[in-house]
């Protein structure tokens, strides 16, 4: 945010591709738009872990699994049953090569709640700039 204010002299797609998406959503229940988000990233084929307690959740994708299209292929592929998530010595959860690591946050605003959605992993902008208008658009419905 500092280098995209610092002037205006500077075309914007010299600068770095923001690492952050934030949008308003009416409603001011968190746990509400907690659930939904929820419901909605659980029935992707991704690693997602919320925690409600402070609003906050961390999800892990392989690739775009979000698309039409990548749903199709995913029902294709239904027969293959290699696991994007194995378990380490120690029994914690490991993510192996994870295309798009985010992080989404809840906060009650005035008018409603903001929902904040953070690039954690990955090199992909055209992956997480998707990933943040699907997000934005099933909230909206």
């Amino acid at each position: 945010d500092v280098a995209r204010g610092v002037s205006s002299s500077i075309p914007k797609h010299l600068l770095p591709f923001p690492s952050e998406f934030k949008f308003e959503i009416p409603t001011t229940s968190i746990d509400l738009v907690g659930s939904k988000i929820c419901a909605l990233i659980e029935g992707l084929d991704l690693k997602w872990r919320y925690r409600a307690q402070v609003s906050t959740g961390v999800g892990f994708a392989r690739a775009n699994v979000w698309s039409r299209a990548a749903r199709r292929q995913q029902k294709r592929e239904a027969a293959d049953d290699e696991k994007f998530v194995e378990k380490s010595e120690d029994g914690e959860e490991e993510v192996e090569e994870a295309a798009l690591g985010f992080k989404i946050q809840l906060a009650k605003e005035s008018k409603g709640t903001a929902v904040s959605i953070r690039w954690l992993q990955g090199f992909d902008c055209v992956l997480f700039e998707s990933f943040c208008g699907v997000v934005k658009r099933q909230m909206a419905n």
